[in-house]
Order: C-alpha cells, then structure tokens, then sequence
C-alpha cells in the first residue's frame, strides 16, 4: 500500500505543477481533452511497433497530445466556434475512435479500456525495480522522472511562463516565443497525463492536474504561491484520500479525487472572500444599515408632535415593514449599545444616540424632511 501511495503522490505533485499554469490560462478542460486524446496516440503507436511496452506508445501519445491542441486551437480561433465548443467536439471524437479501434482490433492485447478510464493504482507496486537496495514501484521511478522534467521546464521558462499566461499580447510585444513556449508545455501536458493512465486513467487525472491548482488559486494570487500551495494540496488530497480508501475499502484514485473536490469546496466556503465570509460581511452591512435606518427613522420624528404614532413601540413596525425578528434584532442591538432606549412605551434617542443621528444625517446629507 505503500508503493501505492508513493505512485499517486508523485503524479499527484507532478500533475499540479502544469495545472497551476492551465488554470492560469483557463484551459482546463484542455487537459481533459488531452487526458482522453493521447489514446488514439497509444493505439496507433501500437499498432505500428506491435509491442505494449515500447518507448513509442509514450511518444506517440505525446504527439496526438500536441495534434489535439493544435486541432481545438485551430477551430477555436474561427469566429463561429468557441473554444469550448471546439474541445467538446474534438476529444470525444478522438477518444471514440481509440475505444473503437481497441474494442475492434485489439480484444487481445492488454490494452484494458477500464483501467485506461478510471485507473488502478493498486497494480502499480506489482511492478518495482531495485534501487539502492530499495524496492520502488516503476510507475513511481516514472512519474518522478517527468516530476523533475516539469520542474525543470518550470524555471528554465518560469518568466515567459509567467508572462504570457497572465498577457499573451504584452509576451509577445517583449519577443517571447509563445508558440514554442506553448506547445513544449503542452507536450509535456500530454507526457503526464499519459504517464499517469497507470495509477489515475485518463479520467480521474483531471482532477490531479485541475483540483490542487485550483485551491491554490483561491488563496494565493502569487505565481510562485500557486505552485507551493498547488503541490501541498496535492500532498493533502492524497494523504487523506489514501487513508481514507483503506479505512473505507473503495478506490484509491477515486477516494483522492474526492478529498480534493471537498477541500476545494471547503476553501472556496471559508477563505476570507468566500461564500460564508461574504455572507457573513452582507449580513454585517445589512444589519448596521438597519440600525442607521432605525435612528434616522427615530431622530427625525423627535419634536414635531408625530413621535407617538412614528415611533411608538407597538406600531413603529408598520413605518418600517420590516420583519418582527429584524426589529427585535435592531432595537436590542441598539438599546445595548446605549444609543436608544424605551420611555412611555416609544423609542427615544440617548445622548450617544442623538450624537450619533447628527453624524448620520451629515454623513447621508440628509435633513428633516426626508423622513423614513
């Protein structure tokens, strides 16, 4: 079980290095397309060197990675067809005809649709080679070798990377070869992803490549940031999802997949301008506009004969048409804070508050006639 985890960490670690830039660049679904595409590549290159273990089945599903790219680039820029539209047509065609061709000519080579699809990382550690004197996993020693590649790629083009993936157009004002920079980042988008077929099919690897660099993305708004905090949520998703998975029996991928999502959910809710927070501060705003109201409403009522009936305490209500638990809330709130209090059965402005409806009628230029 080990093995097994080691392999996920490593092409856990590996895929968020270039999602952090595919999110950057809002092609993530791209990495779909591309996880689903170097199929076909698989297949072909099969079929050309008849051989399920040679080196060209990783070249050329590096290859039809690029051809996919190119092909969704090339329709996407048409005026007609969006990107998206074009992603949606290309790789479910691609990815068809490699299952077609499989199911077809291939039913008796271990070619296995399943565990292209969803994975298996369980069979990793069956497969190990000695180094050392240790006893590592291949899909480990393999994931680790593209790890250091992506790495090395990242800080040799770190700048260009940097630059025309926040300004395409300001990159290629400066000379930066974008094309070149784009499609060797692509290749190596396709490398990974079919590297990782053997523990993540070519499935789940969007979530490798998309969930870790996504959660960097919300709480960090620094290049160098993202890809720190890419590579911990990576570390985090699969060391809870593997624990997770053997306590629950289920699916190793899948469990990681999973822990992701929700730790991306999790910080999308509680990051300082996430759904709760910005609940919580609206409903902030909202309650100090109602106090506002409420010593307005009071204030410009005082002295002009019409305070029994505005701002008695049994019917105040019906001026306002708020709700009885906002004006219990507001009044409490009030009365607490030393800005009104009760007399006679009506609400009155304290010193505090009288001061505080002189400020409000200043601060909103507002006079007595425009009465709440």
């Amino acid at each position: 079980m080990i093995d097994s985890y080691l392999v996920l960490l490593i092409t856990s670690i590996c895929c968020s290095l270039l999602g952090v830039f595919l999110v950057l660049r809002d092609m993530s679904m791209i990495a779909d397309a591309i996880a689903h595409s170097v199929l076909l590549g698989i297949v072909i290159a099969f079929f050309i060197t008849q051989d399920i273990g040679s080196m060209w089945l990783l070249v050329g599903a590096a290859i039809f990675g690029v051809i996919t790219v190119a092909v969704i680039e090339l329709i996407g820029k048409s005026r007609r067809v969006a990107r998206s539209d074009a992603i949606g047509v290309v790789f479910p065609m691609f990815f068809s005809l490699a299952v077609v061709l499989i199911s077809r000519y291939a039913r008796n080579v271990h070619i296995d649709t399943d565990v292209v699809l969803m994975g298996e990382v369980i069979f990793t550690s069956l497969d190990t080679v000695e180094i050392g004197g240790i006893m590592l996993p291949t899909g480990f020693i393999k994931m680790l070798i593209i790890t250091i590649i992506n790495i090395i790629f990242i800080l040799i083009f770190y700048k260009p990377l940097k630059i025309s993936s926040f300004d395409e157009e300001y990159a290629i004002l400066l000379g930066i070869p974008i094309g070149i920079i784009f499609y060797g980042f692509m290749t190596l988008t396709s490398l990974t992803a079919v590297m990782a077929f053997d523990s993540v099919g070519s499935i789940l690897v969007l979530s490798f490549f998309i969930t870790p660099a996504a959660t960097s993305y919300i709480v960090s708004k620094d290049l160098k940031g993202m890809l720190i905090f890419s590579v911990i949520f990576s570390i985090i998703n699969c060391t809870i999802g593997t624990v997770l998975a053997i306590y629950l029996n289920s699916s190793l991928t899948g469990m990681c997949a999973f822990v992701g999502m929700m730790i991306f959910i999790i910080v999308v809710v509680l990051n300082k301008k996430g759904i709760l927070f910005n609940y919580m501060r609206n409903k902030k705003i909202l309650s100090r506009v109602r106090c506002d109201m409420f010593v307005i409403h009071i204030g410009n009522h005082l002295g002009d004969g019409t305070s029994v009936s505005e701002n008695g305490v049994s019917n105040i209500h019906n001026h306002l048409v708020w709700s009885k638990k906002e004006l219990k809330d507001t009044t409490r709130y009030l009365i607490d804070n030393g800005i009104i209090y009760i007399s006679d059965d009506e609400y009155k402005l304290t010193d505090e508050g009288i001061k505080r409806y002189d400020f409000l009628q200043k601060h909103y230029k507002l006079d007595k006639q425009e009465v709440f």
